[in-house]
């Protein structure tokens, strides 16, 4: 495996371990004010340190290449912008109630569900991968990981 790959692994992991303390963090928060309150205010402490940063970017030179953003660019950062607080609210709403494991391991199903749909269509915009049986079998798999997680009381 060259470095490159051993490189993305590790941060791929190390994001990972990112999304388990940011999603007990939710939960915790989410007992506190509400799932709802919980996504609003996360996300926009999230565009609050981000507005930061640009700025300080933009004070070193080293800011976003504005000119190079476009109308459609908009629309996607925006939709991202509402899809991430739709998934902070559903995870401070489901954590709390099904654990962290079972509720991480239900957001990697749905991540993995869409994730072949994306694959199998080429909307990732690389070379569309087939749908097999052996990629079925892995997220049959998972589903079956995240239902022996949830707890049965």
């Amino acid at each position: 495996m060259d470095r490159t790959a051993v490189i993305s692994w590790t941060v791929a992991i190390l994001s990972g371990l990112a999304i388990g303390l940011q999603v007990t963090l939710n939960g915790l928060a989410s007992r506190l004010i509400g799932a709802r309150n919980t996504g609003l205010l996360v996300n926009a402490s999230g565009g609050l340190i981000a507005l930061v940063l640009i700025l300080a970017l933009a004070l070193t030179r080293q800011g976003i290449a504005w000119p190079q953003i476009t109308r459609s660019t908009w629309t996607q950062v925006g939709v991202a912008g509402l899809l991430g607080i739709g998934i902070i609210m559903g995870i401070a709403f489901a954590l709390p109630r099904v654990g962290v494991a079972a509720g991480l391991a239900s957001v990697l199903l749905g991540q993995l569900a869409f994730a072949i749909v994306i694959d199998t269509l080429g909307w990732g915009g690389g070379t569309p991968i087939p749908l097999t049986l052996s990629r079925l079998a892995g997220l049959l798999l998972v589903l079956i990981g995240a239902w022996v997680l949830l707890p049965k009381s």
